[in-house]
């Protein structure tokens, strides 16, 4: 019963960014290592891949930000709240030409896929890269304190089925980019893994 109303929580855009903000401290932890790591200059364009309703377009310049997620409410929301180019689709099969993106931002997505489809998105991601672009990527990793009973329960009831350690990232992350620097942070009562990759 408490799944589902997680999973029905998380299919109200407004409702979701305000809870998560409320668990996670309005994000304040996730947005300084995505300011520190893909600090916008001037014509850098930046995909956010599994943008959900656009929480972190804010950080990047509009004119050259690409938001997609596969839900379209999540896609809905943020074309009316926020600046951008939105569009709905799939990470394993991304809708951009080679080579045509600076940079990408990958927040809470492969904790919900196996490891076929991880591999299908890291190799899109690497495919829309410019061969001098580089990815942070920040995913969920089990509640590291044995206390943290929230932040347990969340993983509990959220859908991210493949909760991974930072190691099995690692692994995935490998056959395709080399990572530059990494590090588990705490965002509220959740806690992330966060890598930057380059291209191999």
């Amino acid at each position: 019963m408490f799944s589902k109303l997680i999973a029905w929580l998380s299919d109200q855009p407004a409702l979701f960014l305000f809870l998560r903000g409320v668990l996670e401290n309005d994000f304040r932890a996730i947005r300084a290592i995505i300011a520190r790591d893909l600090a916008g200059r001037a014509g850098t364009r930046t995909l956010d891949l599994g943008c959900g309703p656009g929480a972190f377009s804010t950080l990047f310049a509009p004119e050259t930000y690409v938001g997609i997620d596969i839900n379209p409410r999540y896609i809905d929301y943020a074309r009316r709240h926020f600046k951008g180019a939105f569009s709905v689709g799939d990470a394993r099969s991304i809708e951009l030409a080679d080579s045509s993106v600076d940079q990408a931002l990958v927040f809470g997505l492969l904790h919900h896929l196996d490891d076929t489809a991880v591999r299908a998105v890291l190799g899109e991601m690497r495919r829309v890269l410019r061969p001098s672009g580089h990815a942070l990527v920040i995913e969920d990793i089990p509640a590291v304190s044995r206390v943290n009973l929230l932040g347990h329960l969340t993983h509990y009831a959220e859908n991210g089925e493949h909760i991974r350690a930072p190691e099995a990232y690692q692994r995935l992350y490998a056959e395709t980019f080399r990572t530059e620097h990494d590090e588990t942070l705490r965002s509220g009562i959740c806690d992330y893994y966060a890598a930057v990759l380059t291209p191999r």
